[in-house]
């Protein structure tokens, strides 16, 4: 977190963490990152969070990934301009194994 290259913000409703947000290096490209309380979803707060959060970012292009089945996800991306570039594996902490994602980009 004391690195000049990540970029990390809480998410706040009426003064309660629900998530995160971050900008980070992944395989030299920029890359953003975001969880949100399930309690959340659906409700508008992610698109509010990341069209924020991209306000303070003018570094493109910029990357995202999401699991390959996690529709909510690659809605609130599509919503704020990222298109789908490719599919491919990665390991997915919360599921504790290897998934597909999709790679998601925003120029």
């Amino acid at each position: 977190m004391n690195n000049d290259k990540v970029l990390i913000r809480t998410i706040l409703l009426d003064n309660i963490v629900i998530g995160h947000i971050a900008k980070f290096i992944m395989f030299g490209d920029p890359e953003i990152t975001y969880w949100i309380d399930r309690e959340f979803w659906g409700k508008g707060y992610t698109t509010l969070a990341l069209k924020l959060f991209l306000s303070e970012i003018i570094e493109r292009p910029l990357y995202a990934r999401a699991a390959l089945d996690n529709v909510g996800s690659i809605r609130v991306l599509e919503k704020s301009g990222f298109v789908k570039v490719r599919v491919e594996k990665g390991y997915a902490n919360a599921r504790k194994e290897e998934i597909d994602e999709v790679v998601m980009c925003l120029d």
